[in-house]
């Protein structure tokens, strides 16, 4: 029998089973409306397969514990989630994916210093990610200073209070960077201004640190703040209708991201390093979970830190926040070649990482508990990337293949905690797998050139009919078929962005399934989403680009960045053809560039040709300029710049570049 709902009637029943809307005019009052009976049946439906029984990880959270933060600064971030405070596992939200909560729960449990094993320690839960501390004959080695100032030093205020001094002090003898995500380098000033960093010691990070830092951060740095707005939920409050957890970690710090440069890059494929007498065997693994990233093994203290490459769950081969996609491939080879050398070889007692508890062999039994904890999470990545590939030869398109990789999950997967999707999914990652090798184009003709968004979504509202439209997404809603009520509702928003009622309709699609999300990105998003259709208003986007950053941002790079800042129409115009160079006399650098063809581009040079114009610069004062501390008007008054040829050229450049506000539109905004 066909069900025939009218608009009014459906409209009743979703606002009798939420109650009345909440007022979205403020986000200071903004509240998530209550799960469905279909996200309450779904999320049972979950949880009556998770391996409850497994408490291991949690054993392992808790295992070593030095000293909780309990009220000290370092605690801030757990702070904010008291919420969570007694909570148990089984006993989950409503509102919440059982698989995330119990993640959100364990990522809470950790909140101190924690001793790994004699000689290295760890400060979990006072950021997004683990500082790891490593004694040495003098002081300590800092690994990882944590994402912020301010959470860096508070953290190692904490430790201070808990390690032993050596030779009466808490020195610290070296810093090292796994990789260039921010959580991993951010509170670097924060250790280098503690007044206990040694005059001789060294930064450390891995080879080209700093060229993918900057690749990463500026080129798409406004684009990707924007994204990350909703890969971590920007408007969303940290309780059950919201933030539950971050995947990697419970949340973020709050503090500015630092940077000092590192002084020392391993550029060898691997390399012994020894710093106050310990020695750090460096091995670069790029390509993987980051560009540019070093694991390490620590033969006195037989532990090995593989950075990011494992944690406590899926990581991401594709990022929302948009990123260059991962090679799962050679994640899998990395992670076999840890196995082998280090773990199978019998070398090590621990591995630890950026994230997560480390994982122990336990002496009293016969089994490596190290390498069956790797090895799920190497075939984990193997499965996603040769069953993606095996279904894309069978000609399963990108857009079907993560529903489908989805239905082949082996139980062995299934039935562990720390390969489920917390960070990435089978979903989003077998799909980025495709995108690597065959690129985003399914080769349907129907895709070659597509409609616009706009002009697609109006094209079925008008085939369809509003009314036909609303009332089939009403009725997918009521019987808690959100996907398909979304898809059909965000027709209509995409066509007539205006209307009220269609915006609601989306949100409350959206907000269902993202109570019913194990990925933090997938709940964050549909909820980040669901704020934006409800309030109408796009907030200031998260920034990627600190000043310590640019600060240490190549020259060639920001001249990059200016040629995407480049409106082609402008350039077009005003018929921009010259040729330029800028020289920055403290580094001895020169960089040549052409605009022509409503285009600009750039080399560094050894030897400049002859220019229409030259910008002569330290790179100290241009970087000034950049961060808008002072006008190039007043460097070239002041004799600290000079401008050889037409400088009405690079006037005219100036005046044909767009600013980026990163307040850009996902999500269709109201024009009235």
């Amino acid at each position: 029998m066909n069900k025939i709902f009218t608009p009014l009637t459906v409209s009743l029943a979703i606002l009798m089973s939420f109650g009345a809307h909440a007022d979205y005019t403020s986000l200071e009052n903004y509240e998530g409306l209550p799960a469905t009976k279909h996200t309450v049946k779904a999320n049972a439906e979950v949880a009556k397969n998770l391996p409850w029984a497994d408490r291991a990880a949690f054993e392992r959270t808790s295992q070593g514990l030095i000293a909780a933060f309990d009220d000290h600064d370092a605690g801030e971030l757990k702070n904010r989630f008291d919420y969570m405070n007694g909570q148990t596992p089984e006993k989950y939200p409503s509102s919440v994916n059982p698989s995330l909560w119990r993640q959100g729960l364990l990522n809470y449990a950790a909140g101190g210093l924690y001793e790994v094993t004699d000689g290295v320690y760890q400060i979990r839960g006072a950021d997004l990610s683990n500082m790891t501390i490593y004694r040495t004959e003098n002081g300590y080695v800092i690994h990882d200073p944590l994402l912020s100032d301010v959470a860096a030093a508070a953290a190692w205020n904490f430790a201070k209070k808990h390690l032993p001094a050596i030779n009466d002090k808490h020195k610290i003898t070296g810093m090292i960077y796994s990789h260039m995500h921010a959580d991993h380098f951010g509170g670097s000033r924060a250790i280098i201004d503690s007044g206990d960093f040694a005059d001789n010691a060294e930064i450390y990070a891995p080879k080209d640190f700093l060229k993918e830092l900057a690749d990463e951060n500026i080129i798409a740095g406004t684009a990707m703040g924007r994204r990350a707005g909703y890969q971590y939920g920007m408007n969303l409050e940290n309780s059950t209708k919201g933030i539950v957890d971050n995947a990697l970690g419970l949340g973020t710090s709050r503090g500015t991201v630092t940077l000092v440069a590192p002084t020392v890059e391993i550029k060898e494929r691997e390399k012994v390093v020894t710093i106050d007498g310990l020695d750090f065997h460096m091995i670069n693994m790029p390509g993987a979970e980051a560009p540019a990233e070093v694991v390490m093994y620590v033969p006195k203290y037989r532990s090995l830190n593989t950075a990011e490459l494992t944690y406590d769950g899926m990581h991401n081969i594709y990022t929302f926040r948009g990123a260059k996609v991962r090679d799962s491939l050679i994640w899998t080879k990395y992670l076999t070649e840890m196995k082998m050398r280090f773990i199978d070889s019998g070398l090590v007692d621990n591995i630890h990482s950026a994230h997560s508890a480390p994982v122990w062999n336990d002496p009293n039994t016969s089994e490596n508990e190290i390498s069956d904890y790797i090895t799920l999470q190497r075939d984990n990545y193997g499965f996603i990337h040769n069953q993606a590939m095996r279904l894309a030869n069978h000609g399963v398109s990108i857009n079907d293949v993560g529903r489908e990789i989805e239905k082949l999950v082996p139980q062995a997967q299934l039935d562990t905690w720390h390969t489920n999707g917390y960070h990435g999914s089978y979903n989003h990652n077998a799909r980025a797998v495709v995108n690597l090798y065959l690129g985003y184009h399914d080769l349907n003709p129907v895709n070659t050139n597509p409609l616009q968004t706009k002009d697609k979504s109006c094209v079925y509202v008008e085939a369809s009919g509003v009314e036909t439209l609303y009332k089939a997404g009403m009725s997918h809603f009521k019987d808690g078929e959100y996907q398909a009520a979304s898809q059909l509702f965000n027709n209509l928003v995409q066509c007539d962005p205006n209307n009220v009622e269609y915006r609601n309709a989306l949100a409350n699609s959206f907000e269902q399934q993202g109570y019913q999300s194990e990925t933090m990105a997938w709940r964050n998003s549909y909820l980040q989403g669901a704020v934006e259709l409800r309030t109408g208003k796009i907030e200031p986007t998260i920034k990627m680009a600190s000043s310590d950053v640019i600060a240490n941002t190549p020259t060639g790079m920001f001249l990059d960045f200016m040629a995407v800042r480049l409106n082609a129409e402008k350039a077009e115009a005003t018929n921009l053809d010259f040729n330029f160079a800028v020289s920055h006399p403290d580094l001895g650098e020169q960089y040549y560039g052409e605009v022509s063809n409503a285009n600009m581009s750039n080399i560094a040079v050894d030897k400049l040709p002859i220019v229409d114009v030259e910008l002569v610069i330290d790179k100290t004062d241009f970087t000034k300029i950049i961060l808008k501390e002072v006008e190039l008007k007043e460097l070239l008054n002041s004799g600290q710049a000079q401008v050889k040829g037409d400088a009405d050229l690079l006037s005219k450049l100036v005046d044909g570049l767009d600013t980026f506000d990163g307040l850009f539109e996902i999500l269709p905004m109201p024009t009235q």
